[in-house]
């Protein structure tokens, strides 16, 4: 015998008939009768008949403006604030002689931190010895010249031109000066030079040790040293998340351990440009760090609180359903008529959901039994 094969539609509206039918609602009469189901379902409408036997009834809860819901935890890093950050070149190539720190190590501006031996330095001092001994020599010609010119036997332009030349050999003398003095470094006999702190802080990165090659054609500084007194946190938000933030609103950073309680910061920027690799936006949270909790590199998770004017209409979680593409909730429009309407669903947890449209704040929404007035719905359908 030949059975035709039943749609998923059908099924489902054979389901639905059983599930009312336990409920009570429907399945009335002689198993041979096809009861009339005490319900009328039109487009969107379900309307319960109150007079029929054992009739069902659904749970509603107040649709309620409130604050919305948290975003979920973003872990993220902790890093340094670049104003308050000062990295230490090696300006001159050479070898690491002595390592003067270590990372974490407290510095105040001007100590030494890394001995580096260079065959450089030795010209540079050359160069400046050379212009100063110019200077010696320019002006032992320009005073001869001068008695000369008294004495009638060398011209004026004679003496102009020595007095240029002095000034020539000052101005070489002075440049050779500043160039060492630009380097930021403290000589340490002929051939070596300290590199130093350009600020007091904390030696965050550190990048020597005896032996090793330095310069200045290097791709990262040798030393860096931070204030940590204050530190940035740097989030990865999920896009969809990002457009509720904005600078100056309050974050709360949380340590995976729990041994502290959370410290509060601030929103310092949202870029406007997503990370193309983790397709996330980088948000920068400023913090107070006086404690020093916050240790660079760690790794945090960062909680952002909704402001605190925001309102937003929420539901039970269970109040919504899925009709296929869309999600609805059935609003009880006059007691026993539940009304179908879709919306839009903004953030969720366990318990509630957010409702960004469709639903009015003081409306009531089926909060148990939503699935069943959907199949109802699907049976007349």
């Amino acid at each position: 015998m030949n059975r035709s094969a039943r749609s998923p539609r059908q099924t489902l509206s054979a389901l639905s008939l059983v599930l009312l039918c336990a409920a009570g609602i429907t399945c009335h009469g002689s198993p041979q009768e096809k009861a009339r189901p005490p319900f009328s379902a039109a487009e969107d409408v379900v309307k319960l008949d109150p007079a029929a036997p054992g009739p069902m009834r659904f749970a509603t809860t107040e649709a309620a403006a409130g604050e919305p819901l948290p975003l979920p935890p973003v872990t993220a890093r902790v890093s340094t604030v670049e104003s308050l950050t000062a990295p230490s070149f090696a300006p001159l190539a050479g070898r690491v002689v002595t390592v003067n720190v270590r990372l974490g190590d407290r510095v105040a501006e001007g100590d030494r931190l890394i001995e580096v031996r260079t065959a450089d330095l030795p010209t540079l001092q050359h160069e400046r010895r050379a212009a100063e001994l110019a200077i010696k020599t320019r002006k032992a010609v320009v005073e001869r010249i001068e008695k000369l010119v008294e004495a009638r036997a060398a011209s004026q332009n004679e003496l102009t031109v020595a007095q240029s030349e002095l000034d020539e050999a000052r101005l070489a003398a002075q440049a050779a000066a500043e160039k060492i003095r630009s380097l930021s470094i403290k000589t340490a006999g002929a051939t070596s030079y300290w590199v130093l702190a350009n600020r007091a802080g904390t030696v965050v990165q550190l990048d020597a040790t005896p032996g090793k090659q330095v310069g200045p054609d290097g791709d990262k500084p040798i030393a860096t040293v931070a204030d940590l007194g204050d530190v940035l946190v740097l989030a990865d938000v999920a896009q969809r998340d990002a457009s509720a933030l904005t600078p100056g609103r309050t974050a709360e950073i949380r340590f995976p351990d729990g041994a502290e309680a959370g410290i509060s910061g601030t929103i310092e920027s949202v870029s406007d440009v997503v990370d193309p690799e983790r397709q996330t936006v980088p948000v920068r949270v400023r913090v107070k760090n006086d404690r020093k909790l916050l240790r660079p590199n760690a790794f945090v998770s960062v909680l952002f609180k909704p402001p605190g004017d925001a309102q937003v209409v929420g539901v039970p979680a269970s109040a919504i359903v899925s009709d296929g593409a869309r999600s609805v909730v059935f609003v009880e429009t006059t007691p026993g008529t539940f009304q179908r309407r879709p919306v839009e669903v903004g953030r969720q947890s366990k318990e509630r959901a957010e409702v960004l449209s469709g639903v009015r704040p003081g409306e009531r929404v089926v909060s148990s039994g939503a699935l069943l007035l959907l199949n109802a719905l699907d049976v007349e359908g």
